[in-house]
């Protein structure tokens, strides 16, 4: 999983949690410019803009397209 730089600067990070009945669950959290934590998440951040761009912006580009065609036939 990455970190992702959302607009206004918040960080989104990975985080596991793990329930009271033991069960462990991914996710993330939200890193506030002003959050201690912050200058350490922030060189591995990657904005989301960046991440729409690429090799898997292009393949969703390539699903669409094919759907369009389905359902306009």
């Amino acid at each position: 999983m990455s970190v992702i730089m959302l607009p206004g600067g918040v960080l989104r990070v990975p985080a596991a949690t793990t329930l009271p009945n033991g069960t462990k669950v991914d996710g993330t959290r939200e890193i506030r410019p002003d959050d201690p934590e912050y200058p350490h998440w922030l060189p591995y951040a990657q904005r989301e803009a960046e991440l729409w761009q690429g090799d898997e912006a292009e393949q969703d580009q390539r699903i669409l397209a094919r759907w369009r065609r389905r359902e306009s036939a």
